[in-house]
This record gives structure tokens, C-alpha cells and sequence, in this order.
């Protein structure tokens, strides 16, 4: 028996059927998490992303153009049983940050952190400001934040017990996450960079149970690959998109990543790293760290795409100080500078500011999806007083078109109490649910390029432009409303044309 193998049999974990953590202080954190975001739940409205994914819910398919099919899925689920309300909603992204709690206390339980430990972890996944914002929505950060979470975990108690078994947990793990967000991807390669440089886990590797760990991951993701395979890979096409934004996605990033983790809180993940990378070990889930933060970096994406690799990073930290947590008041301190630091940050996290209030404090712009949150319902209702404004006859061959999927969602969520037929979008799958009918020569379009409409109708006016009533600056503000007569061709000709994979 190797060194490692001694170490893993010694350092053994608890049963797998031994509970997430008996720490009833862990379980306090997590309950305040979940009650902090279901108290703001509703304080503003949807976000763009909700909206879409609540209509992509209602056209079920294996895939889409710019993720897998989970979200939707839940989005959908979750309307059908809580009556299609924004709290309802909600409650389970907050549901999931509990969850992620629980999940890293139990992280550091495993790597042999006392109760005192445990909390410090936990507290710091309650306390991060990117676990805040991104767990107040149902977007795919939701179930990827939680995926990572929970396949690190998985990793974590293979590495403690020396147990071949847990790599069917992490491949499930992992593949829930591939069904959510293709993000998780970079995890995988992180950690088997890791394995592969770590002569002392390389034992674990030679076991039929990670390969069948890999079959369970792959069974994960085969649909969406088969989706995007038989729809001509749309996603290469957003990819593309979003890498117009990498040099400045780059000069924000490490900025951001300490911002976003909340400043206090540095100390703790950086100090996680180290150790994970001194220790025999830890020292491939200290590899993936780097692997995930650096590549990100590296390729431009959004700050917060590595993010799901924090909570590992604190439940490390936190048992490598050890004793220090456990026979001081040191835990004290830093719990309470955590707190602190999330109740200042909770103003950009979380939407505690009067909705007005982001005309005199833009915190929008740190957290775009909190401008993304106001004024939907008024912007559809614009858009009814401009339809009803139509003549008669106009009215009866007219179509709604909008220019992203964020307003066609705000018309599937509330058009039907304004009178409005559903829209269409060349917005991402909405492209894909469209054309119009065949009989609509008329359109009503909000936020379309007017040079598109120029070229497929005889007659564009400017009906209408949106402006939300508080003064907050967001995509939507300033959103002009056409009204486009005289078809030049049939839709199915047009549609092509209006294809805006972004």
C-alpha cells in the first residue's frame, strides 16, 4: 500500500449514509439563506433570462440554442405548481442556495473541519455575493452553482475515503450540471488535470467505476449534443457572440472575481487554494481552482463562470485553520466581518434598494440583472395601447415581433391580460417557434432594427418609445415600438432574416 492509499484508508470518511451535517448552526445558515432571498423575492419583477426560460418551458425540446434543456424544464415544473407566480419562482433558486450551504459545510465536515469550521464554510457560501445575486433568479446559474457544489463534495469524500464508488456520484453530479449549463464542462477538465499530475491519486483512476461514472456524465449530456448536432450547432453562433465581449470581459475579471466572491472573503478562498494545493490530498481540487479561475481569464468569459469553484475553496480554507477556529475567538471575528461585508453587499447582490432608487445609485451597472428586474409588465402594457390603437382591419392581420427573447417572454408572462397575441422573436429558439402566421401582413414590433423592418415592409412609424417611470437606465429603456405595414414577401421567405443567435 502507497503512502496516499495509507493516508486516504486513515483519513476515512463518514458512511455514506451518515447525514449532510449534524451541526445545527450549519443548518441555521442555511435556513437564513433561503429566508433572505424568498423575504426579497418579489421586491422588483422578473429578469430577462426568467421570462425566457418560462416560455422555452412551454415548447419542450431536448435542447436550445443558448443552454440545455434543465432550466426550462424547471421553470415550467415550477409554474404548473405554484400557480405561475413570481415567489413561486423563486423559491427554488432560494431553495438551492440553502442547499449549497448545507452542501459546503458538509464539504468542510468532510475534509475534517471542526463545528466551528463547518460554520466558518458555510457562513462564507451564505455570505458571497455572487451566491446572492445568482441564487435570487432561475436562470442556468442556478442548478450549475448547485451542480459544482455538489460534484465537489462528491470529490471531496472520494478523496478522504479512498472510495472508487463515488465516481458514479460525481458523474451524475457533473451530467445534472451538463444538462444545465455547459460551464461545468470546464470543472471535469480541471479535475482530471488535477488527477492526471498527482501521482499519488492516480490509483483511483484504475476503477470500473469511473468509467461508468463517465457513462453516467455522458448520458447527461448526450441530449443537447444530439439537439444541437440536428439543429446545425446554433450554439457556435452565441459562442461567437459572446466572445465580441472578451478583451473587456478580461480587464473586469479579477476585479470582479473580488468583488463578486465579496472583498472579506478573499482571504479565505486564496488561503483554500494554498492548502489544497499543499496537500497530498486535496491537491487535484487545488489544480482544478486554477485551472477554472486562470482559463476563464484566459478565453474572456464572464467573471462570474468559475464562480461554482468558491465553495470548495471555503470548506479547505476553513479546515486548514483548524485548531485556530476551534480554541479561539477568531471564529467570532470573522463571521462577523462576514456578515458585515454581506449586508454592504447586499445592496448590489439583492434588490433591498427601492426599485427608484437605481436612477441615483445605478448598482445596475456592477449587477445588470437588477434593471433587468423593473417595469416589464408597463412595457407590455405599452405595447397593448398601441396594438388597440390599431384599425380594426389592421389589427386583425397584425403580429407582435420583438427584438430580444426577454421582451417576447414579458408577452407570453403577461399578454394575455393586455389583450395581445403571442409574440415572436428572431431571438434565440424563439427563431425557431416562429414565423408568424402565414395571414399577417401587419407588425407591431418593439426594440426591432428599423432597417430590417424597412426591408420587408412597404410602410414603418414610429408608434411609440418605452420609458420604465422611475428613470433606471436598462436595455429596455428608450425601447421604440414600430408599427409596419405591407409584407413585401410571405414569412417564411422574411424569417431568415430576423434569425438573431446571441
Amino acid at each position: 500500500m502507497t503512502v496516499m492509499e495509507t493516508t486516504l484508508a486513515v483519513r476515512a470518511d463518514p458512511p455514506a449514509t451518515a447525514p449532510i451535517t449534524k451541526n445545527r448552526f450549519v443548518w441555521l445558515v442555511a435556513v437564513a439563506a433561503f429566508g433572505v432571498e424568498m423575504t426579497v423575492s418579489a421586491r422588483y419583477g422578473y429578469v430577462r433570462d426568467e421570462l425566457y426560460f418560462l416560455a422555452a418551458g412551454t415548447h419542450p425540446a431536448w435542447g436550445y440554442v443558448d443552454q440545455p434543456a434543465l432550466t426550462p424544464l424547471l421553470a415550467r415544473l415550477v409554474a404548473l405548481l405554484t400557480g405561475n407566480t413570481l415567489v413561486g419562482l423563486r423559491a427554488l433558486p432560494a431553495l438551492a442556495f440553502g442547499l449549497m450551504v448545507l452542501f459546503t459545510g458538509a464539504m468542510a465536515r468532510t475534509l475534517g473541519a471542526g463545528r466551528r469550521g463547518q460554520l466558518i464554510a458555510a457562513l462564507a457560501t451564505a455570505c458571497c455575493s455572487v451566491y446572492l445575486a445568482a441564487m435570487h433568479e432561475l436562470t442556468t446559474a442556478t442548478p450549475d452553482f448547485l451542480a459544482w457544489t455538489v460534484t465537489l463534495l462528491m470529490v471531496c469524500k472520494l478523496l478522504t475515503s479512498g472510495d472508487r464508488r463515488w465516481w458514479v456520484a460525481i458523474g451524475a453530479g457533473a451530467g445534472a450540471g451538463a444538462f444545465a449549463k455547459w460551464n461545468i464542462g470546464f470543472l471535469v477538465a480541471g479535475l482530471a488535470l488535477g488527477f492526471a499530475v498527482t501521482p499519488g491519486l492516480r490509483p483511483l483512476l484504475r476503477s470500473r467505476y469511473l468509467v461508468l461514472g463517465a457513462l453516467v456524465f455522458a448520458a447527461f449530456a448526450a441530449p443537447d449534443v444530439v439537439w444541437q448536432a440536428a439543429h446545425g450547432w446554433p450554439n457556435f453562433a452565441v459562442f461567437r457572440t459572446l466572445n465580441t465581449a472578451a478583451w473587456s470581459n478580461r480587464i473586469q475579471y479579477w476585479p470582479d472575481q473580488v468583488l463578486y466572491t465579496t472583498i472579506v472573503l478573499v482571504p479565505l478562498w486564496v488561503g483554500g487554494i494554498v492548502w489544497a494545493l499543499r496537500d497530498a490530498r486535496l491537491r487535484a481540487v487545488g489544480v482544478a481552482a486554477v485551472f477554472v479561475i486562470c482559463v476563464q481569464f484566459v478565453l474572456g468569459g464572464k467573471a462570474y463562470y468559475p464562480d461554482g469553484i468558491y465553495t470548495i475553496c471555503f470548506a479547505a480554507s476553513a479546515a486548514a485553520l483548524g485548531s485556530r477556529l476551534e480554541l479561539t475567538s477568531r471564529w467570532r471575528r470573522q463571521a462577523a466581518v462576514y456578515c458585515a461585508g454581506s449586508v454592504i453587499c447586499s445592496l448590489i447582490s439583492l434588490p433591498v434598494l427601492p426599485a427608484a432608487a437605481l436612477a441615483r445609485f445605478p448598482v445596475q451597472k456592477i449587477n445588470y440583472d437588477l434593471g433587468e428586474e423593473v417595469g416589464w409588465p408597463s412595457e407590455v402594457g405599452l405595447l397593448a395601447s398601441v396594438w388597440r390603437g390599431l384599425p380594426a382591419a389592421q389589427r386583425s392581420v397584425a403580429t407582435v415581433l420583438t427584438g430580444n427573447y426577454g421582451e417576447a417572454g414579458a408577452v407570453q408572462r403577461y399578454g394575455a391580460g393586455f389583450g395581445l397575441p403571442q409574440a415572436y422573436s428572431g431571438a434565440n429558439s424563439f427563431w425557431f417557434w416562429g414565423p408568424p402566421p402565414a395571414a399577417d401582413s401587419v407588425a407591431v414590433a418593439i426594440n426591432v432594427d428599423p432597417a430590417l423592418l424597412h426591408r420587408w415592409f412597404s410602410s414603418v412609424r414610429v408608434a411609440a418609445v418605452y420609458h420604465n417611470g422611475l428613470g433606471v437606465s436598462d436595455d429596455e429603456q428608450g425601447a421604440v415600438i414600430y408599427v409596419a405595414t405591407g409584407l413585401r414577401a410571405s414569412w417564411a421567405t422574411a424569417w431568415p432574416s430576423f434569425r438573431d443567435f446571441s
